[in-house]
């Protein structure tokens, strides 16, 4: 495999490796086409950091400048397809779809607890509305109660009155007939 030749460009990413030996020393690209590809590597790169799956130099440079039979562009000729390289793609595949299971299950998760909630706040408005008729019963019961003394008070006051003027009448009816 012929490793290509960064000279002095190894610690750059991909996307400014091309840019860097795509332009001219005025900036300018070398071919219109050049600008499409290089928007295309870092649109990828930007999807691979969003979706968590680190994409290699080698599938980079397959989806943004395409490919041709024993050559990768941007590497020259050279490296062969190897079977370590089609690993890395079906490891990403997996990690994919290993993520998207995951935001599956965290979407479920949310719907569940957002459910949960709903039932919180549906058994809390129970609750209060069932404190709200004990309390209108207690104030029922306290305005009964009230009523019952009341008349239980008015009923003892009559039934002593009666018995004091009864006693007052047998009294006064003895007193006359002695």
């Amino acid at each position: 495999m012929t490793i290509p030749e960064f000279n002095g460009c190894e610690n750059l990413e991909f996307p400014e490796f091309y840019k860097k030996t795509h332009t001219k020393k005025s900036k300018e690209w070398i071919d219109p086409i050049c600008v499409v590809k290089h928007s295309k590597m870092l649109s990828l790169r930007e999807e691979s950091f969003q979706s968590g799956v680190q994409l290699t130099l080698e599938e980079m440079s397959r989806q943004a400048l395409g490919k041709k039979k024993r050559y990768i562009l941007g590497f020259g000729v050279g490296p062969k397809r190897s079977s370590s390289s089609s690993t890395p793609s079906r490891v990403s595949q997996d990690h994919v779809g290993e993520l998207q299971k995951l935001k599956a299950e965290m979407e479920e998760m949310k719907m569940e607890r957002e459910e949960l909630r709903r039932q919180l706040e549906q058994e809390r408005r129970e609750r209060k509305e069932e404190r709200k008729e004990r309390e209108e019963e207690q104030k029922q019961i306290a305005y009964l109660t009230s009523l019952v003394t009341e008349f239980l008070k008015k009923k003892t006051q009559m039934h002593k009155s009666s018995i004091h003027h009864d006693g007052a009448m047998y009294s006064t009816g003895s007193t006359n007939t002695c």
